[in-house]
C-alpha cells in the first residue's frame, strides 16, 4: 500500500509540475508555408517606389510654373504679360530668372513641354543630382549668356530643353556605362531631328538661344560624367 501510494503521489507531483512549464511557456509559434519578407528588402522596395513617384512628378511641378504664368497671362492680361529677357539691358536683367517660364502661347508652350519632360525623366533615370546640375546650368547659365550676347529679345523653356538634349547626346559615349549608353542612344535615334533647331531654319525661332543651351548641355555632361571603371589586365 505504502508503494502504491508513493507511485500516485509522485504521478500527481509530475502532472503539477508539468502543468506548471506549460502556464509558463511561451505561445507556440504560428509557423506559415511562405517565408516572411525581408525587412531590408521591403524597406528597399518601398524606397525606390517613392524615388521613382518622386522623379515624376518633379518635371511636373517645373512645368506647372510656365504653365500657371501662361494661363494667368492669356486669361488676365490676352497674351501681353511676358517674362521677357532683353539682352544688355538693365530692365532685361529679371529676364535671366524669368523668361525660361513665359512663353508666346499655348502653342509654343506645349512644344517646350512635351520636349522637357521627356528629357527630364530620362536624365532623373540615370541620377537627379545631374538633372539638378544641367537644368540650373541651362536656366542660369542660359539667361545668363543670352543677356550677354544675346542679339534679340527671347523668351521660352526651349533653353532650357536644349541643355537637357545636348547633355542626353553626349553623356552615354563620356561614362560608356550601360544605362547611360542606352539613353544617349535611344535619344539619338529618336530625336535627332531636334538638332535641326540650333540652326538658323525658321527666322521666327531664337536658333541661337537652342545652340547656347545645346553647348551648354555638352559642357554640362563633361562636367558631371563619371568615369568609366577601369578593368584589371
Amino acid at each position: 500500500m505504502t508503494s502504491e501510494k508513493s507511485d500516485r503521489e509522485l504521478k500527481a507531483e509530475l502532472q503539477r509540475l508539468m502543468a506548471e512549464v506549460e502556464a509558463d511557456a511561451p505561445p507556440a509559434a504560428n509557423y506559415s508555408s511562405e517565408p516572411a519578407a525581408s525587412p531590408a528588402k521591403t524597406s528597399n522596395q518601398s524606397s525606390a517606389l517613392a524615388q521613382i513617384k518622386a522623379n515624376f512628378f518633379l518635371p511636373l511641378w517645373i512645368l506647372a510654373i510656365p504653365w500657371t504664368q501662361e494661363i494667368i497671362d492669356q486669361v488676365f492680361f490676352g497674351g501681353q504679360w511676358n517674362l521677357i529677357l532683353h539682352p544688355r539691358s538693365l530692365i532685361g536683367i529679371p529676364g535671366i530668372f524669368l523668361s525660361a517660364f513665359s512663353h508666346s502661347g499655348f502653342i509654343h508652350l506645349i512644344s517646350n513641354t512635351i520636349g522637357f519632360a521627356i528629357f527630364s525623366w530620362l536624365i532623373l533615370a540615370k541620377s537627379r543630382r545631374d538633372y539638378w546640375t544641367v537644368f540650373l546650368i541651362g536656366w542660369l547659365g542660359g539667361g545668363a549668356i543670352s543677356w550677354l550676347v544675346g542679339p534679340t529679345s527671347v523668351h521660352g523653356l526651349s533653353g532650357v530643353v536644349y541643355t537637357l538634349f545636348g547633355y542626353l547626346l553626349v553623356i552615354g559615349w563620356l561614362e560608356r556605362r550601360v544605362i547611360p549608353l542606352l539613353i544617349s542612344v535611344f535619344v539619338l535615334l529618336n530625336y535627332s531631328a531636334t538638332l535641326w533647331g540650333i540652326f538658323p531654319t525658321n527666322p521666327m525661332v531664337a536658333w541661337w538661344g537652342h545652340l547656347i543651351g545645346f553647348i551648354l548641355g555638352v559642357f554640362a555632361a563633361y562636367g558631371v560624367y563619371r568615369e568609366p571603371k577601369k578593368t584589371l589586365p
